[in-house]
């Protein structure tokens, strides 16, 4: 008979698990970052660096904006700016939002006049731009960056900007094959590219940027009439079968006028978001208002600067690969 006492037991589990190798950044304490502005750097440097206090909230946040703007792009990121109406900032917004993620990022960033008529953005970037659409399409012996930057114009912070229609007397009119024909070959050389588009959701042009685009902005004015034209659009988009792009969308509510209600705003913001779109507001700014060069860097007010900032992220966030989009 046999003995339960004496009967070989199942060896208990005692193995535990393994613990993780010691490392020597784990037995020292995170270096803060030094501030770069205001009482807190004058005591970092009045204290020969002895006192750091660390970033301001202002300078963390704005460090962790542009590290989003810096977010990882595969290939190239397009972006169409749409208004439905004149007269909103459209232009302006697609000069602006270019120069920050030009600021941020390494890569090349050009911004495209892609209105049928005579577009503006040129005037907003250089005012004095060598080429336009069919210098580009005419030089067949564009390699790379060095070679399509001689039909280009620049401003400070190296956004380029393709110009659009400039000359009244012979009249080139945009048509869908030379936007598609531009695009391809500014794909091969830059990473950012925004398209400044034509208030005519019907025109022709307009198939091929929505297209070619991965997010659109869609810039309202803070009244009923400013606002009307951004609901059309965007019901258009869907008709026409644009959902996920819409869905991708950052409608932007833009003070053109330095006069705005309150509850307007509140009610454009309730609206647009209903309608499956992301809301950023932008302040008025006398620099942007004046018309001329937009200096991003140097002109505008902290408050717009900030925004501008904030607006590139939330658009940087929007970036999806292809590899991981519905199909």
């Amino acid at each position: 008979m046999s003995n339960p006492w004496y009967e070989s037991q199942s060896p208990v589990d005692t193995e535990y698990p393994r613990p993780e190798p010691l490392r020597i950044s784990d037995m020292v304490a995170p270096r803060k970052l030094p501030p770069g502005a205001g009482w807190r750097k004058a005591l970092y440097s009045t204290t020969f660096r002895r006192i750091n206090l660390g970033e301001s909230p202002a300078e963390r946040h704005h460090r962790e904006l542009r590290t989003r703007i810096r977010r990882h792009i595969r290939k190239q990121y397009v972006i169409g700016f749409v208004s439905g109406k004149g007269g909103v900032g459209k232009t302006t917004m697609t000069a602006s939002i270019g120069g920050v993620f030009r600021e941020c990022r390494p890569e090349n960033v050009v911004a495209i006049d892609a209105v049928p008529g005579f577009g503006t953005l040129a005037g907003r970037i250089d005012e004095a731009p060598p080429g336009d659409y069919l210098a580009v399409l005419e030089d067949t012996d564009v390699q790379g960056y060095a070679d399509i930057r001689e039909h280009l114009g620049q401003n400070n912070i190296g956004l380029d900007v393709l110009a659009g229609n400039r000359s009244s007397d012979q009249p080139r009119p945009l048509v869908p094959a030379m936007l598609t024909g531009v695009l391809s070959r500014l794909r091969r050389t830059h990473n950012i590219i925004l398209i400044d588009t034509a208030d005519d959701m019907e025109h022709p042009v307009m198939k091929p940027v929505l297209d070619a685009c991965d997010s659109l902005v869609l810039v309202s004015g803070l009244t009923a009439d400013t606002s009307l034209p951004v609901t059309r659009a965007i019901d258009a988009l869907r008709s026409m079968g644009y959902h996920e792009l819409v869905s991708r969308s950052v409608v932007v509510l833009n003070d053109t006028r330095n006069n705005y209600e309150s509850a307007a705003r509140s009610r454009l913001e309730e609206h647009f978001t209903q309608r499956g779109a992301t809301v950023e507001f932008m302040p008025f700014d006398p620099h942007l208002a004046q018309g001329g060069i937009i200096d991003i860097r140097h002109e505008l007010r902290p408050k717009t600067r900030l925004r501008l900032f904030e607006i590139a992220a939330t658009l940087a966030d929007k970036y999806i690969p292809d590899s991981d989009r519905a199909h």
